[in-house]
């Protein structure tokens, strides 16, 4: 596989590892209402950023 696709899933691995990090720290609700928010909206952005490089590694693999 290419050194650039590699890269490319390490980054996937790390936004998973950081979007699962939110989503616990949101699920302990020891945080202010306004913090869940914000963690809940860095949660998604990291979701939506995993989907987009995983839609550039299928199109660079296919």
């Amino acid at each position: 596989m290419d050194e650039h696709l590699l890269l490319l899933e390490s980054a996937v691995t790390a936004i998973d590892e950081a979007a699962s990090a939110v989503k616990r720290e949101v699920e302990r609700d020891r945080l202010a209402e306004t913090t869940l928010a914000r963690l809940s909206t860095v949660e998604a952005e990291l979701n939506r950023s995993r989907i987009s490089l995983e839609k550039i590694i299928r199109d660079e693999m296919g």
